[in-house]
């Protein structure tokens, strides 16, 4: 199921991130990448505005693209032309608060949700993929020669 997402909608649509603030964008793209891993899905933010790189599309994986559009271009422009890329629009899904497009891919057959919805099921996301980071960092620990040695002595009875 491909995520179209409206970036600065979605920072500004947050209570914890502001457009104003160095960072949001990365920091919403790596909250971002924790759901993408976790459901596997493609997903493409767009940006509205100058890259905090040089490049205007930035391919984080696979199935993870962050783009901001050329001059001259929206956000919105771009989120359009990537719908309209799409032949089967059952399971593409738009996150934006914006009612044009959202009204634009209703007409194209699109799901969408609301920023601020979608934030929210980031962040418990993301809450639960820590969680779980945690646990197997926890689970995978290895033991020494000499670990392994002294627990085999307690258990044989030796």
């Amino acid at each position: 199921m491909p995520y179209i997402i409206d970036g600065n909608n979605l920072i500004g649509s947050s209570p914890d991130l502001s457009l104003e603030e160095a960072g949001s964008r990365q920091q919403l793209i790596h909250i971002v990448r924790k759901f993408q891993q976790s459901r596997n899905s493609k997903v493409i933010i767009v940006f509205d505005g100058e890259p905090e790189g040089t490049s205007h599309r930035q391919e984080l994986g696979p199935k993870y693209t962050v783009l901001y559009p050329r001059y001259g271009r929206s956000a919105d422009d771009e989120i359009k032309r990537i719908l309209n890329s799409y032949n089967d629009f059952r399971d593409v899904v738009l996150v934006t608060s914006d009612r044009e497009l959202k009204s634009f891919a209703r007409g194209l057959g699109a799901r969408t949700v609301n920023s601020i919805e979608f934030y929210f099921t980031l962040k418990r996301e993301y809450r639960v993929t820590g969680k779980k980071e945690e646990t197997q960092k926890r689970i995978e620990t290895s033991l020494s020669d000499q670990e392994v040695d002294q627990w085999l002595k307690i258990f044989s009875g030796d």
